[in-house]
């Protein structure tokens, strides 16, 4: 009986000793399978990257070799991942993403305002998708549809605003309102000297009326423009805010006064222009 029961005893050990092994390899071979899925996902992490900064640091950070394929500027790589470029205000101003350097997914473009100004999609590279592009008010400005780089022209019945043959500035400043400081940031040139008003952005003659606030938001002119020359009411106020002068212009030529300094103007009087050095530039400059 003894014989029978030590062999039964080894039996179970031999058992025993078989499971333990058989269960720590298979423990290992899970262990190992999950590292190397732990090791596929950080490769895919360290593949698909997320860039934040402003528009200075995109352009050391960034740049387009001459095959199109956009790349980091440090290693020369392609790029694969999401950017996201911030104003100088600190709002979100783009974002946009791409596969080995080349456009994939969405493209967005923010308006200083906070309004969505554009979104393009794009598949390899390719412009696949919608194109829209809108004016800081929310006016649809262009509006496309294309399959694999070729346009849909069956999509939509019109472009938009666009059709009317003006810049998307153009548009955008018809009515514009602000500081000087703003003011010479979107416009050049000087029409009180004679000279012609320009968009700054695209170097057209300005169309459109502007109203100019001082430094407090105060209204302070309201000039009006044709072809970048004075055309139409030309108001003025004092800081008090009462209108102290208005004008009419004819494409830039002076036609009549209607209040000068606070008063009807009495176009009979008789205006002593050596004192007023402004006045003869106002006449009588080219």
């Amino acid at each position: 009986m003894n014989k029978v029961l030590l062999k039964n005893i080894g039996g179970l050990s031999v058992w025993l000793l078989l499971s333990t092994f058989y269960f720590g390899c298979s423990q290992e071979d899970q262990n190992s399978q999950n590292q190397e899925k732990q090791l596929t996902l950080s490769q895919l992490l360290q593949e698909e990257e997320f860039w934040e900064g402003n528009a200075l640091e995109y352009k050391e950070r960034f740049f387009t070799n001459d095959d199109g394929i956009f790349c980091k500027t440090e290693s020369e790589n392609p790029f694969s991942g999401v950017i996201k470029v911030r104003s100088r205000k600190g709002t979100i101003a783009s974002l946009s993403s791409y596969t080995e350097g080349l456009m994939h997914g969405d493209f967005f473009e923010w308006h200083d305002n906070g309004k969505l100004k554009s979104k393009f999609q794009y598949k390899n590279g390719m412009r696949h998708g919608y194109f829209f592009i809108w004016t800081n008010t929310g006016i649809v400005y262009s509006r496309k549809y294309y399959q694999n780089d070729l346009e849909d022209f069956s999509k939509f019945e019109d472009d938009g605003a666009s059709e009317s043959g003006k810049s998307l500035a153009a548009i955008e400043l018809e009515e514009w309102e602000g500081k000087g400081i703003d003011f010479y940031h979107k416009f050049a040139g000087d029409p009180k000297r004679g000279g012609v008003l320009y968009i700054r952005e695209t170097e057209e003659s300005y169309s459109g009326t502007i109203t100019a606030l001082d430094d407090n938001g105060n209204k302070e002119a309201m000039l009006r423009f044709s072809k970048g020359k004075y055309h139409g009411t030309i108001s003025k106020w004092d800081e008090d805010g009462n209108l102290w002068e208005e004008s009419e212009f004819d494409r830039g030529t002076l036609v009549a006064f209607t209040i000068k300094n606070g008063k009807p103007f009495d176009p009979t009087e008789v205006i002593d222009l050596s004192e007023d050095e402004d006045m003869v530039n106002l006449l009588f400059s080219d």
